[in-house]
């Protein structure tokens, strides 16, 4: 349950992981269009696998404030 021994980068990867999943199984969820809204285009009006792609890509190279961020808009 507690992941104190993990070190950051493997909860930030979990995180990341996470994130994903729920915007590819939650397409049509505000929390998902919100999340890949502020991340890559504010005009984005549906979530395709291209999308989830090109969100990958960003979260990878995200500062962990905007990582954490999106993971506490999909939890």
């Amino acid at each position: 349950m507690f992941d104190f021994d993990l070190p950051r980068e493997r909860g930030r990867e979990a995180e990341i992981e996470a994130i994903l999943d729920f915007v590819s199984t939650h397409r049509h969820s505000y929390a998902s269009l919100a999340v890949c809204r502020r991340a890559l285009d504010s005009g984005i009006s549906e979530i395709d696998g291209a999308i989830i792609e090109e969100l990958r890509a960003h979260l990878e190279s995200a500062p962990d404030d905007e990582v954490e961020a999106y993971y506490s808009i999909i939890s």
